[in-house]
């Protein structure tokens, strides 16, 4: 008993540091908590002394947290027990708490470890060529996403105080066309956002019961999803892949037919298609729909249209159809159905005197 009212002494004195705070303190329980100025961070440490300890049986440890998971807590418990055991004969408890201290703070992407492991288990499912690699000394998790012989890389790096603040997103760089990068930057950004940040139009309950979420694995996993799958990608119009084989290829002049463009029900085109189609009649009243065959998996239709106006949309097509249909939309394409027929009209007759000039002359 001796030796443990010692060793409980020793910690009274020790454990008054910025690092730590100690909860209770005597021969049954030993409570300390790491990092309490951090909320985010905190980890509660539950110490207990063995009968034959220490000679024979190391310190008993328990960890508990709100902010790590499961398996991390169970991982670090496992750490400290094997670093305890190699110290049996003294005293262990300033020893394992010293230890979890050093790995929080050489390890601050465990706060996100589920994430981690999720976005590796996708990359494993899907038998990417994509890479993650972490950099604990900086926090910050790169990724570098592949589809085709098209990749797109960034860095994000994660906050002291995450969740409650989003990650950071910087670095980035492709090979893809300007069109899909700035979709790729400016959505990345937009989830990460949304995470922490309450949308404006909530109740004052619903605001109430906003709380952030974790950004990491949400905006990544968008990130591998849609450079994976854009060179894949079909014209609706010609069916015929919107993205040549080969990114050196890549036309980018926009005035260019083959010129990539994307609609905000998040179908690609090619420029020419698009311009041939959407001046072309029929033109329905409500304007022209996308005549995709499937809507697209990352529609930003919901955001520009509004939930009625997809509702809306939805109920007009057959119920066993699984057409985009939603209406074509795009900043360089606003063209009332008036202009499209005079247009289309305009164009037939100078068709028609092109016609009689030429059965004229012959």
């Amino acid at each position: 008993m001796d030796f443990i009212a010692h060793e409980l002494s020793d910690i009274r004195a020790n454990c008054s540091q910025q690092s730590s705070k100690l909860i209770s303190c005597n021969a049954t329980l030993v409570r300390i908590d790491l990092f309490p100025e951090q909320q985010n961070r905190s980890m509660t440490v539950c110490l207990r002394f063995p009968e034959d300890y220490p000679q024979r049986s190391s310190i008993l440890v328990e960890l508990k947290s709100r902010v790590y998971s499961d398996k991390l807590l169970a991982e670090l418990t496992r750490l400290m027990d094997e670093h305890a055991k190699q110290h049996l004969g003294k005293a262990q408890a300033l020893l394992v708490l010293k230890f979890a201290i050093q790995y929080l703070t050489d390890n601050p992407l465990c706060i996100c470890l589920d994430e981690i492991k999720q976005l590796r288990q996708d990359l494993k499912e899907h038998n990417n060529v994509s890479q993650l690699k972490l950099r604990q000394r900086t926090s910050c998790v790169e990724l570098t996403a592949r589809g085709g012989q098209y990749f797109y890389r960034l860095t994000a790096a994660v906050p002291d105080d995450y969740p409650q603040q989003a990650i950071e997103l910087r670095g980035q760089e492709s090979n893809l066309p300007n069109v899909l990068l700035r979709y790729l930057n400016g959505q990345s950004r937009e989830i990460a956002r949304q995470c922490v940040e309450p949308p404006l139009r909530l109740g004052k309950d619903e605001l109430a019961n906003f709380r952030p979420s974790k950004s990491l694995y949400r905006t990544l996993k968008f990130c591998l999803e849609a450079t994976r799958d854009f060179h894949l990608e079909l014209c609706p119009i010609c069916d015929n892949p919107v993205l040549p084989e080969k990114p050196e290829t890549v036309v980018l002049d926009d005035r260019d037919d083959a010129y990539v463009e994307r609609v905000y029900c998040g179908h690609l085109f090619h420029q020419g298609c698009l311009k041939l189609y959407l001046a072309e009649p029929p033109f329905p009243k409500g304007g022209k729909l996308c005549p995709a065959k499937r809507r697209h998996p990352r529609s930003d239709a919901r955001s520009y249209m509004g939930k009625g106006a997809m509702t809306s949309t939805a109920n007009k097509l057959d119920n066993n159809d699984n057409r985009c249909g939603i209406k074509l939309a795009h900043d360089r394409w606003v063209v009332s159905v008036k202009t499209a027929e005079a247009r289309w009209a305009q164009k037939q007759a100078r068709q028609r005197e092109l016609e009689e000039v030429v059965d004229f002359l012959q």
